[in-house]
């Protein structure tokens, strides 16, 4: 077989066994696309593929970038994250402008995943930008160990520019409902933009008993294999101040910068 066929039958094979035990079979066939989109693991996007014939398919992505520094779990939380999209988009109400919205939230708490604007415990279970955790012995870290034990499961291909992962992955004890579900069912209101906490949903998480750790692909393979991506100065531009004019310019540091309005030298702030 082929190495195209290896990465994107790897993927195909996660998102049936996925759609098989966590979405009931529900879920339409996906095109399966690799992005390196900075900042995102992956993403879905709906009808982005038509053929000839006039039929449309979705897309998930996932970013390859990330792979190598993260754990074979970390990749298919980010694919049963994107499933949930998709089965919103086939059978719920998505919001508008990508927000993740309670409806979103609770199939994501149905399947073993925790919503979190932070990415863990106590955070907004709502939101533009989301990251989620692995509900402890939830359902999805159960189909991943049977996926992963009696499948012998494994991506085949590792994006070899190794870039440094977006969060690190966390396991937590299963929420437990202290307030009426009904907080957090589909409603009219679901394209509000008002963030839910875990508290006003009802979904409260007690601290891991054990921590998980699961072996990233860069400590498993050869040792010569991955490129780390140099990591980016955070003080690649520097803010200089003219303070006879109140202007501020950022720019490379060392600079002589003359303001032209009072001819004074702009400050470089320390």
């Amino acid at each position: 077989m082929n190495p195209t066929s290896e990465l994107y039958d790897s993927l195909e094979e996660a998102y049936i066994f996925f759609n098989r035990h966590l979405f009931g079979g529900g879920l339409p066939t996906v095109i399966f696309t690799v992005q390196r989109k900075k900042g995102v693991m992956g993403y879905f996007a709906p009808d982005r593929w038509g053929n000839i014939h006039g039929n449309k398919c979705h897309e998930i992505a996932i970013n390859p970038s990330y792979i190598a520094n993260s754990c074979l779990i970390e990749v298919l939380q980010t694919l049963a994250h994107e499933m949930v999209h998709c089965w919103q988009y086939c059978f719920g109400l998505p919001s508008r402008g990508h927000y993740h919205n309670r409806e979103w939230a609770k199939k994501m708490i149905e399947i073993g995943l925790m919503p979190s604007v932070t990415g863990l415990p106590g955070g907004a279970i709502t939101g533009q930008m989301m990251s989620d955790y692995i509900i402890e012995d939830g359902p999805f870290f159960r189909v991943y160990e049977q996926l992963k034990e009696q499948n012998g499961f494994q991506l085949k291909w590792i994006d070899r520019i190794a870039a440094d992962k977006v969060f690190d992955p966390a396991f937590y004890s299963a929420p437990e409902l202290t307030a009426p579900e009904a907080q957090v069912e589909t409603t009219t209101t679901l394209d509000s933009v008002t963030a839910v906490s875990p508290v006003e949903s009802g979904y409260v998480n007690s601290l891991p008993q054990q921590p998980f750790k699961e072996q990233t692909f860069a400590e498993i393979a050869p040792a010569d294999l991955f490129i780390p991506v140099p990591a980016r100065s955070k003080n690649s531009k520097k803010k200089y101040s003219c303070h006879t004019c109140n202007l501020n310019v950022w720019g490379k540091p060392g600079l002589n910068i003359i303001c032209g309005g009072c001819n004074s030298t702009f400050v470089e702030d320390s």
